[in-house]
């Protein structure tokens, strides 16, 4: 009886003594508070930074490039593109910077012709996308095929 008690007795500590062992030194790990005096923990929902964030998925074909724009005639979307689905057509912006673009030897935002079936994926927060709304969308991923003759 008394070996059955020693030995929870160390069991209890050597669980005790690693939880504590496991805790971040002071300065590091989570703040408690942030600059701004808000308490940590849920960020915006709306802006830059926002949480959670889902991808819209637009397929089509392209009408126009603009400079820094994808003008194209949406044929089908994910659950998350359904108001530009029903409009029928989308603007999506570019950027040479971080917008890949893929399929059929086009790499480059310049091999882009107007005809071509595109599928477009952006990522947008999820609180914007309330009530059918369209905020503006920057391409992610470009796929681009030469139209069929």
């Amino acid at each position: 009886m008394k070996l059955r008690t020693f030995v929870l007795v160390a069991l209890l500590a050597a669980v005790s003594v690693s939880a504590a062992i496991a805790a971040p030194p002071p300065g590091k790990g989570k703040p408690e508070t942030t600059p701004s005096g808000k308490a940590p923990g849920k960020p915006a929902a709306t802006g830059t930074g926002c949480r959670p964030q889902v991808t819209v998925v637009l397929k089509g074909t392209l009408t126009s490039v603009p400079a820094s724009t994808l003008e194209m005639k949406v044929t089908g979307s994910n659950r998350w593109g359904r108001a530009w689905a029903t409009a029928g057509t989308a603007s999506v912006g570019v950027n040479a910077d971080t917008t890949k673009v893929r399929g059929s030897g086009n790499k480059s935002l310049a091999n882009l012709v107007p005809g071509s079936w595109v599928l477009v994926q952006a990522r947008v927060c999820k609180a914007e996308l309330a009530s059918n709304a369209m905020p503006p969308l920057v391409a992610v991923s470009v796929v681009a095929h030469p139209a069929k003759t």
